[in-house]
């Protein structure tokens, strides 16, 4: 079995790799919220992943992966772009990974790329994780709005994705709904970008990562599921501060039911002609939010996806989220939204 000490080692062994590339061209303010984009500043998206760059890294770790990745499609967006998936492991635990279902949050995609083909290495921990879970990676949940730099999708209706489990009026939620109804995962982990500029509550420290372990109350959850969805959050939590790498916060309380993992969680709704899944088989989804662009590096961005996600994953793998002790999340602190660069 893989202990927590390998645990936190095989995360920070894929992050080790990461280079941090400037996404700004002016020297921002280092004041609390900092550093901060300013009015005049000419932020690049030229390293930020694409679709076009999705469906060549796809197709690349897909031929290197000597069989272990298989991509396919779950259907066609709005303006027609295939809704790419990977999958990567046989293990009877079926994890769901996505990321960029708000087209505008930009470094989640090249974070569950670069899990991907480490997942496809010969790491020990990569080979567990094969063994014992089936990876469902979806890198951009929202090509449209992506390749538009919105939140939303773009046609036939300028919708949040993550807001459309209940209608299903675009293409791109019928087709992940059945990929899920069809996959069956057990977890789910989405992955966020939050504004600029919050810091942790009652102190002047600048909040990086926010974990949200609920996108619906409690209530709404089996006890089951609020349990797992706890023990995800703290194995994240436990991985960033074992590095030091951001100050941590909880997300906002919310309830709302018609979010993707709301849904997952709960069931009872389907795309029309479809008949509701009234049993679940998810039991755990929850979500990160990552401080966006206006940190100079990308590769830190992408450090505070990939590293607390390894650490789920391998938890999942080895046994131990079942057991993962849950006595600290009620400590953990909220954050207030300040104006980037105030006090």
């Amino acid at each position: 079995m893989i202990g927590r000490r390998t645990l936190l080692g095989t995360a920070g062994a894929l992050a080790a790799g990461l280079a941090g590339v400037s996404t700004a061209s002016a020297d921002p303010a280092h004041l609390p919220g900092g550093p901060c984009i300013q009015p005049d500043q000419n932020v690049s998206l030229a390293s930020v992943a694409g679709y076009d760059d999705v469906v060549r890294q796809l197709d690349r770790i897909a031929r290197t992966s000597h069989g272990l990745v298989n991509v396919g499609t779950a259907g066609l967006s709005g303006e027609g772009r295939k809704l790419l998936y990977a999958t990567v492991g046989t293990g009877p635990t079926v994890f769901w990974l996505q990321a960029r279902i708000h087209g505008n949050e930009l470094h989640s995609t090249e974070a569950v790329l670069q899990i991907l083909g480490h997942l496809a290495s010969g790491n020990p921990a990569a080979r567990l994780i094969r063994e014992k879970l089936t990876v469902v990676v979806l890198p951009m949940y929202n090509p449209d709005g992506a390749e538009a730099n919105i939140r939303q999708s773009t046609i036939p209706t300028r919708t949040d994705l993550n807001r459309d489990w209940e209608n299903f009026v675009q293409p791109e939620s019928v087709a992940y709904w059945k990929l899920w109804r069809r996959t069956a995962p057990q977890l789910s982990l989405d992955l966020h970008h939050m504004g600029q500029a919050p810091v942790v509550a009652g102190t002047n420290d600048l909040n990086q990562f926010q974990i949200g372990a609920r996108s619906i109350a409690p209530s709404r959850m089996t006890a089951e599921q609020w349990l797992t969805n706890r023990q995800m959050a703290m194995a994240s939590v436990d991985a960033l501060d074992h590095y030091g790498l951001a100050n941590v916060a909880h997300y906002p309380l919310i309830d709302i039911t018609n979010a993707v993992f709301s849904r997952m969680l709960m069931g009872g709704t389907a795309p029309a002609g479809e008949q509701p899944v009234l049993h679940t088989p998810t039991k755990g989804a929850i979500f990160y939010e990552v401080r966006s662009v206006g940190q100079k590096s990308n590769g830190q961005l992408e450090r505070l996806f990939t590293i607390p996600t390894m650490a789920v994953l391998t938890a999942a793998a080895d046994g131990s989220l079942g057991s993962y002790d849950v006595s600290g999340y009620g400590s953990l602190p909220f954050a207030v939204q300040e104006q980037c660069g105030g006090s």
